[in-house]
């Protein structure tokens, strides 16, 4: 039985018809991945994104941890002004910058022993060591001598009569080792008046922390 004309052409016709997907998954193909040149852009753009935002990532981590270190200072001293008041007797607060992360304790007298609390200013184990230094000072008039230790009398007033109390302002300044971020707690009037500040002290603002040789 011979194959009428008419169909033959069709199957001719289906038969020379090419895919209408063939360019379109050819072309998928073909696009798929990435050239050698372009990884080697891409990690040249990154390698230069990461050297412009790590030292002010390193900047800002630092940043943190004095502030973290330093309201942990201000509220030992706050401490022990309330728990003397409260009390009514005498708290003793000694900041020990030898040792690294740096402490403090609070006692009744400097000869007791063990201290009533020793706070490690260690931010939980988030800091470790060699990550922020104390200095701490007797600053009048901005001419700074160490000192380590503060009292509170039974009413929270640094008691001007006290041999053990150095001369006010009392300042406890925190700063990374390497001498970058700043900040203080001030101790700086009898009542036990208190604040921060932070950066290097402005002799004609009057902010900022003292100098602490």
């Amino acid at each position: 039985m011979k194959t009428p004309p008419i169909l033959l052409k069709l199957v001719h016709k289906c038969a020379a018809k090419p895919s209408p997907n063939f360019n379109k998954t050819a072309s998928r193909k073909d696009d798929g991945g990435f050239t050698l040149l372009e990884v080697l852009v891409i990690a040249l753009i990154i390698g230069i994104f990461s050297s412009i935002a790590a030292p002010s990532w390193q900047g800002f981590i630092n940043r943190q941890r004095v502030r973290t270190v330093n309201d942990r200072v201000l509220q030992s001293l706050r401490l022990a002004q309330s728990e003397a008041k409260r009390t009514k007797s005498d708290r003793v607060v000694t900041l020990n910058r030898l040792v690294d992360p740096p402490t403090a304790t609070i006692k009744t007298d400097p000869a007791q022993n063990p201290p009533l609390q020793t706070v490690t200013f260690d931010a939980g184990g988030e800091i470790k060591p060699g990550q922020v230094k104390l200095s701490v000072a007797s600053c009048p008039n901005n001419n700074c001598t160490a000192a380590t230790q503060l009292t509170f009398n039974y009413n929270g007033v640094v008691d001007p009569n006290n041999l053990n109390n150095p001369e006010l302002p009392f300042v406890v300044t925190v700063s990374t080792v390497n001498g970058g971020a700043k900040q203080c707690a001030i101790v700086e009037t009898i009542i036990g008046g208190m604040r921060t500040d932070e950066g290097e002290f402005n002799a004609v603002t009057g902010q900022g922390c003292p100098v602490i040789p």
